[in-house]
């Protein structure tokens, strides 16, 4: 037994002399007893130093009072709140503010002392001055979480936006109440535990992008039906709060209310829907005339040439057959021209047999008048898309598969569709010469990609995200995610 005491006194000493945070024992006078190491770097003095000083030369004004009455309540068994904050002189001059804990030393039921468990908390005290002056009437939407993911600062804009009021916020952890019915961790609690980005995309799917301003901050836009009568968009982005030793403290988040914006955006799209429905609607209309009217006709002209040519009874010259059998020629160009045009306009494969068949025709169209190996791959369960989804995920691949003829001097094309649970991907790819892309998608129009940037409006209007990916001298990659 008094070996198992022995070694339990020991790992107690182990913890006591190691501790992250300050440990020490005065009596009651005040005068210090045993200090841990910790105790060192927070007064400056080494353990040596510390044996025998009174608090007294620590604390100063009203510190003092606290220390006095914190000691009064204790002895009188009253309740004291902890931790408390306490603000200390350092054997420098330097002062120091304290997170502390502190309870009675009692020894065979005589209260012998105090003991004291502190915590430097001047960086972040000051991280916290900084932002109130920051957040106080600020008319950006705004609020600030420290490590423990509670509310430090929630300003009067966000306030108003979510009905959540200061007083009943801070201090807790509830700051998913404002956006969410149920709890979730917002943004911010995010970057605090210094999520991954695989962790973040499982909360916000293809919604947030990392920032291109401060480093290991994150930005999304989402839609929060909770907010208002009719529900918010929000654009939002949540940074990390570090210590000087670059150390993860707290997070701010910020948000933008941009329902508005979304509303004419949404109110856009469906113009520019209504506008790509007719385009296409006129496509199909010309198409099937150039099909049912004028390729009869040239058929037709080309049937009455061979009748001239070689079933007259009249015996022609060969000059005169000559030239007719050069006319001959011109009207197949001219009816393989036309087919070709009514094909690109609007195919009939499209409408007949769906989306698959209809790239696989664009492929071998590539392979046979163009000399470019190309092969479709598909991936996972073949599912049926609506009308509008599988014409702009083919406009998007004709797209793409007339830049790599016209400019990529590919030899081999790749296109795939991927059918998941959730989602259906078109991913177009080549190994021809690449290029250099622009900083942000929405730069394609200003440097002059059209043909990208209107994958990218296609792709937008079925809900869809486009991505690029292209490299000088290693290909290019298009992928269209649309969501299920």
């Amino acid at each position: 037994m008094k070996t198992r005491f022995k070694l339990t006194e020991q790992n107690y000493r182990y913890l006591f002399e190691n501790a992250s945070d300050a440990i020490w024992v005065h009596d009651l006078e005040g005068n210090f007893i045993i200090a841990n190491k910790a105790s060192e770097k927070l007064t400056g003095y080494t353990v040596e130093e510390l044996a025998g000083k009174n608090v007294v030369k620590f604390l100063t004004g009203g510190f003092l009072d606290t220390a006095r009455e914190i000691k009064r309540k204790l002895l009188k068994g009253e309740d004291v709140e902890q931790p408390y904050e306490q603000q200390i002189i350092r054997k420098d001059g330097t002062t120091r503010i304290m997170k502390m804990a502190t309870s009675l030393v009692v020894i065979d039921g005589e209260i012998r002392g105090f003991q004291h468990i502190a915590r430097d908390v001047t960086e972040e005290k000051s991280v916290e001055e900084m932002l109130s002056k920051i957040t106080d009437g600020s008319p950006i939407l705004l609020f600030v979480i420290n490590k423990q993911h509670k509310v430090t600062h929630w300003n009067t804009a966000i306030e108003s936006l979510s009905g959540v009021s200061e007083q009943e916020i801070i201090g807790t952890h509830e700051q998913w109440r404002a956006f969410y019915t149920e709890k979730r961790p917002a943004m911010a609690d995010l970057i605090v535990d210094g999520a991954s980005a695989d962790e973040i995309e499982a909360h916000y799917w293809g919604k947030y992008k990392k920032s291109r301003l401060i480093d290991g901050a994150y930005e999304a836009e989402d839609f929060f039906p909770a907010l208002g009568e009719y529900g918010k968009w929000l654009h939002f982005t949540a940074s990390p709060i570090r210590n000087k030793g670059g150390g993860i403290i707290g997070a701010i988040e910020t948000l933008q209310d941009i329902t508005e914006e979304r509303q004419l955006q949404d109110n856009m799209r469906f113009y520019v829907q209504q506008v790509t429905r007719a385009q296409e609607d006129e496509r199909k209309r010309i198409a099937r005339e150039l099909h049912d009217d004028m390729a009869p006709s040239l058929l037709l002209l080309i049937q009455r040439l061979d009748a001239i040519t070689s079933g007259t009874p009249l015996r022609l010259s060969g000059l005169l057959k000559e030239k007719l059998g050069k006319l001959r020629s011109q009207a197949i160009e001219a009816l393989e021209g036309l087919r070709r045009c009514a094909q690109n306009l609007r195919p009939r494969i499209l409408d007949d047999l769906g989306l698959l068949p209809a790239l696989e025709w664009m492929a071998e169209d590539l392979v046979r008048n163009y000399g470019i190996d190309t092969r479709v791959e598909v991936e996972g369960t073949e599912r049926s898309l609506p009308e509008e989804v599988q014409l702009l995920l083919f406009r998007i691949a004709q797209e793409a598969l007339s830049n790599i003829r016209r400019h990529a001097e590919a030899s081999r094309a790749w296109i795939a569709m991927e059918f998941g649970d959730d989602k259906t991907v078109l991913i177009v790819r080549d190994n021809g010469k690449g290029f250099e892309l622009p900083e942000r998608i929405g730069d394609l129009a200003s440097s002059g990609k059209l043909g990208l940037a209107g994958m990218q409006e296609r792709a937008q209007l079925i809900g869809g995200t486009l991505t690029l990916q292209s490299e000088l001298g290693k290909g290019t990659t298009i992928a269209v995610k649309v969501p299920i």
